[in-house]
């Protein structure tokens, strides 16, 4: 089991404590007691791996149960407090040095909190994040959605001046970011509709159009995105697909004043081509 979150998982840290505080997001949560699981893993004959940095407002524990037992279920808690706790679980987690070496690779060399950290530091720290600086944290975190959700605008404040080859890697990786979407009903965070914004950008019209129909049949039809359907037909050349889906723009929204104004350009130039 690994696990990451608000927590503690020293016994030291739960000195001079208070009551844990709850907070409220829907449900409720508290700080999470990770020493306190790695001890019950520890008396079910398992190990537990702490991450050890102090500054942390993440931290990350893992939970091993090796398949057998090798704790008589009968003994008395008290023979896996203090130092007795310690030396069973290092003890145990040298039989596994794989599952050890994989934790000091992934979470204490620069673990999810490091992540988190620099994260922060991007979008808090700079008015204006470089796209190039973007990428390098997109590629970081795999391609992570909601990563690019949260940069999104200011990869589209940067598309114009963006050189050939970071733009093939910028659309390569937005592909990853749409396999690795898990879609659940997020009506103010559509991801389909922003990726077809950054390649509608590029010129990519016709991966533009597709997420922009994903985005019609994972989030619902929406003024805007058959708006921007529109552009696409309009920039592949196809005027009379141009012209249907600004016309259904505005029968979802009439005042919608892009569609009515595209949809009388598109209508005055198909009548030129006709007379």
């Amino acid at each position: 089991v690994i696990s990451g979150d608000k927590g503690h998982n020293k016994p030291e840290s739960f000195r001079g404590l208070t009551s844990p505080q709850i907070v409220t997001h829907g449900s409720f949560s508290v700080m999470v007691n990770y020493h306190a699981l790695g001890a019950y893993f520890i008396s079910r004959g398992g190990f537990a791996l702490h991450s050890s940095q102090e500054e942390s407002s993440l931290a990350v524990s893992c939970f091993v149960l090796p398949g057998y037992n090798e704790v008589d279920n009968g003994a008395d808690f008290c023979c896996f407090a203090d130092s007795n706790l310690a030396k069973m679980n290092e003890e145990r987690k040298i039989k596994f040095p794989l599952i050890c070496q994989a934790f000091e690779e992934h979470v204490e060399h620069f673990g999810p909190n490091d992540f988190f950290v620099t994260q922060k530091s991007l979008m808090d720290e700079n008015v204006k994040p470089n796209l190039r600086s973007i990428i390098s944290l997109l590629r970081l975190a795999d391609w992570d959605p909601d990563v690019f959700w949260k940069f999104r605008q200011n990869i589209l404040n940067q598309i114009t001046d963006c050189p050939g080859r970071r733009r093939k890697d910028l659309c390569d990786g937005l592909l990853e970011v749409w396999d690795k979407y898990y879609h659940m009903i997020e009506i103010d965070k559509d991801i389909a509709f922003e990726i077809g914004r950054v390649y509608y950008g590029f010129g990519e019209y016709e991966h533009a159009m597709k997420f922009y129909d994903i985005s019609c049949r994972t989030i619902g039809v929406h003024h805007i995105t058959y708006h921007n359907i529109g552009l696409c037909y309009y920039s592949l050349g196809k005027l009379e697909q141009a012209a249907d889906f600004f016309s259904n723009s505005l029968k979802l929204d009439s005042s919608y004043a892009k569609a009515s104004s595209w949809l009388n350009k598109v209508l005055h130039e198909i009548r030129e081509i006709r007379s």
